[in-house]
């Protein structure tokens, strides 16, 4: 995998800090020597993903004040950068970013432009949203988001005559924008009329500010313009909506279907509490070209590794049918859980039920659904140990974490497991985030939800630490290889497993120095609930 110089500066920076004899730096006072990077996760207008020499505009906004306004950042070798640095300073900020770039500065409202016949790529409001960001020498990975709705227009010219032009009317072409660039049509403007794309085979698309309208359609066929009214229809962002329409020689006759699919990776904008579901209409499958896959219609970044195996660099945010996530550290067999996040007074973990929290950190899950199976299937050590491996909730090609993939990654993990030296992000004591991080792993500690075996009758949070009260500390990620067992009478067999342990990771950032970030291999047991990332298998 091609690697840029950044990144490699970034990493001998690192390994500087970690040399025999010399004092560790503050990341505060280094955070200045890197670059703000952004890798984006996005499906763009053009169906695969952004291109070179696009720009967009971010702002960073801390707590206490405004550091960046609108800086630019153009898109280079899958990433985001320009000329703005870190603060130093290792408090948290938000960070806000668009497309397309506005020189004038960062939009109040878009209007999308009447005659798209030409394109929609400058219609095509883009935006990314992402809290509690600390300064880091890695790429920060945000999923940017389609805030207008995509009409896909499939017209079938029984006409015997040319198609001229298709447009869509009686819709408002101007929105007020958030500042998290939630889009709001402007109800003071007048209805106007767009002039659709013409993408080829009878298929043209038209981009509209989110809004509730009755559409009228327009098809002009041999010089006559045929038109077609629909129903007052409520029309979502970040959803493509599809028309089917038939030309004759004497009118049109069209049809509204609905939402057809996701149009944006992250699906659709929900409210506050809902949960982001799978897009069906859009095909499953690997880009590693450009490092993605799609996966139940949502992309995630996978990076190949220098253990020369690819990796998710994020979460997996699936859902097995059947399974709502629990939200409740009462409901011990939910089997997946919503993710944490260090809550507003920062004084403890909470659950985050957004739909920005799940897409940017995955859900958690406990160790049965993660392998495949239902809370409470696992009975026997003969079970556990033929886990090993196992596709689980991976995409297909794919699977859990072994203890192998992990020590062959990090090289450190807990007794009887030998550490291997010989690890590529092993730094001759601990696995190091920072050596994964350079090379784009994009691992964080996003807690979990420790269930200590299967007669507890609660959970409790784990991950907050008082001393760093900025961001969570720890997590238990999970994996397939069986790791251990007690039973209900200690070493009585017969008497029925209180807990089985499998190997997995465990990233730790209780440190004052993220050059000193640890993720090691663990043992985690079958009740927690952790974040899961998925390995190529081969």
């Amino acid at each position: 995998m091609k690697k840029s110089f950044i990144a490699m500066a970034c990493l001998l920076l690192l390994a500087a800090c970690n040399k025999p004899g010399t004092e560790p730096v503050n990341p505060a006072a280094r955070n200045s020597q890197f670059q703000v990077r952004i890798t984006p996760v996005i499906t763009r207008a053009t169906e695969t993903s952004f291109e070179e020499g696009d720009q967009i505009g971010l702002s960073i906004n801390r707590s206490a004040s405004v550091y960046a306004t609108n800086a630019k950042l153009t898109f280079t070798n899958s990433v985001f950068s320009g000329d703005l640095n870190w603060y130093n300073a290792s408090d948290a900020a938000t960070l806000a970013a668009y497309y397309p770039y506005d020189a004038a500065g960062v939009p109040a409202s878009f209007t999308v432009a009447a005659d798209q016949s030409s394109g929609i790529g400058s219609s095509d409001f883009i935006a990314a949203y992402k809290e509690e960001v600390s300064p880091s020498a890695t790429a920060i990975t945000m999923p940017f988001q389609h805030k207008f709705t995509r009409l896909k227009l499939t017209v079938t010219n029984e006409s015997g005559l040319p198609i001229q032009s298709v447009s869509v009317s009686g819709a408002r072409l101007t929105a007020s924008l958030a500042a998290d660039f939630t889009a709001t049509v402007d109800e003071t403007t007048d209805p106007g009329q767009v002039s659709a794309y013409d993408a080829g085979e009878g298929i043209y698309y038209a981009i509209i500010p989110p809004q509730t309208a009755a559409l009228t359609i327009t098809v002009t066929v041999g010089g006559k313009e045929l038109t077609q009214a629909l129903v007052e229809t409520a029309l979502a962002a970040g959803k493509q909506y599809g028309v089917s329409i038939v030309a004759t020689e004497q009118d049109i006759q069209v049809v509204l279907s609905g939402e057809i699919d996701n149009w944006d990776d992250g699906g659709a904008i929900d409210p506050q509490g809902t949960t982001p579901g799978p897009n069906p209409s859009e095909e499953d499958g690997e880009f590693l070209d450009n490092n993605y896959i799609v996966y139940g219609g949502v992309h995630y970044s996978v990076v190949k590794m220098d253990d020369g195996k690819w990796w998710m660099a994020q979460n997996l945010a699936y859902l097995p049918a059947g399974i709502t996530p629990a939200s409740d550290l009462s409901a011990v067999t939910a089997g997946v859980f919503y993710p944490l996040k260090v809550n507003d007074g920062q004084t403890a973990a909470e659950f985050d039920l957004t739909a920005a929290g799940i897409a940017s950190k995955g859900y958690l899950y406990q160790s049965e659904v993660a392998l495949g199976l239902k809370v409470g299937d696992l009975t026997t050590v003969a079970a556990a140990q033929a886990l090993e491996g196992v596709q689980g909730i991976c995409p297909a090609g794919w699977h859990i974490p072994t203890i192998s993939d992990i020590t062959g990654l990090v090289g450190k993990a807990v007794s009887p497991i030998e550490t291997n030296a010989d690890a590529p992000y092993y730094n001759g004591s601990n696995g190091s985030i920072s050596m994964l991080n350079a090379d784009g792993f994009n691992i964080e500690a996003n807690g979990a939800v420790s269930i200590q075996d299967n007669t507890k009758t609660a959970g409790t949070f784990m991950g907050f630490m008082s001393a760093y009260p900025d961001h969570l500390t720890s997590s238990m990620m999970i994996g397939s290889s069986y790791a251990g067992v007690t039973y209900n009478t200690s070493g009585d067999e017969t008497s029925g497993i209180k807990n089985l342990q499998f190997y997995g990771l465990m990233p730790m950032t209780n440190k004052a120095s993220e050059a000193d970030y640890t993720c090691n291999g663990t043992k985690v047991s079958y009740r927690i609930a952790g974040p899961v990332r998925c390995v190529r298998n081969n």
